[in-house]
């Protein structure tokens, strides 16, 4: 057991770190909580609990950086809360590998707007009241998404805040943790009454999301977008296959 949880740990700081980075860390954590005898549900409702320790230190170090856009937070927040209880309670009913390839496809398709629009996600952009709605309805439905899976969920965030909304990357990071971490209290309570959370595992995974989330967040302000940018293709290449193919 102890092994075990030695594994659990690791995984944790390379979950904290990706997830803070690109908001990757569910292509790490998930498959291998299933890997280590977890129930796919059960895999995906510990993980929700391990990120409970991720949110504080990332946060930290993007408030710090001024790299949150505040005015955005408090819609932002609105809608995770309500996208992830309508997400938590799919869960429980639907088997999440159903939209695994849909998603996989779909972020592969909208890649190459990042080499289109070369200032996507680098610099600040004007946008309408139109583009505005699009983008805030969009994250609502990423936010279901999310509520009840998450593999996928860092991209889709991307397209529709940088597209839409005109964020840089780092602004798509960090104004995002404290609405993902009301998801992640709100389905959890989901989870936790249909008693599907394994806390033994999801207390260590969570000591090593703390970690992991504020190497992560220190690494990634301090490179800065560029870097950022480039790390994003060679991921959403990785998890358009993954989620395609196996």
């Amino acid at each position: 057991m102890l092994e075990i949880l030695l594994l659990v740990f690791i995984t944790g700081v390379l979950t904290g770190f990706f997830d803070s980075v690109i908001g990757a860390g569910g292509l790490i954590s998930v498959p291998a909580l299933i890997f280590l005898g977890l129930p796919p549900q059960t895999a995906i409702a510990t993980d929700r609990f391990g990120l409970l320790g991720q949110s504080p230190p990332a946060l930290y170090k993007f408030w710090k950086a001024k790299k949150i856009v505040w005015k955005y937070v408090p819609a932002f927040s609105v809608i995770s809360l309500i996208a992830s209880l309508i997400g938590a309670n799919i869960l429980l009913t639907v088997d999440p590998g159903v939209l695994e390839p849909i998603i996989g496809i779909t972020i592969l398709i909208l890649l190459p707007l990042v080499f289109l629009k070369r200032n996507i996600g680098l610099k600040k952009i004007r946008t309408t009241r139109t583009k505005n709605i699009i983008g805030l309805t969009l994250y609502f439905l990423i936010m279901v998404f999310g509520g009840f899976f998450g593999q996928g969920t860092g991209p889709m965030v991307f397209y529709s805040l940088a597209f839409f909304l005109g964020f840089t990357m780092l602004e798509v990071t960090g104004t995002g943790i404290i609405p993902w971490f009301i998801l992640t209290i709100s389905s959890l309570a989901i989870f936790a009454l249909n008693g599907i959370i394994d806390y033994k595992i999801g207390i260590m995974l969570l000591i090593g999301m703390s970690i992991g989330s504020y190497i992560g967040a220190h690494f990634v302000i301090k490179k800065g977008e560029k870097w950022l940018k480039s790390l994003f293709v060679v991921f959403v290449l990785v998890l358009g296959l993954k989620l395609i193919l196996f």
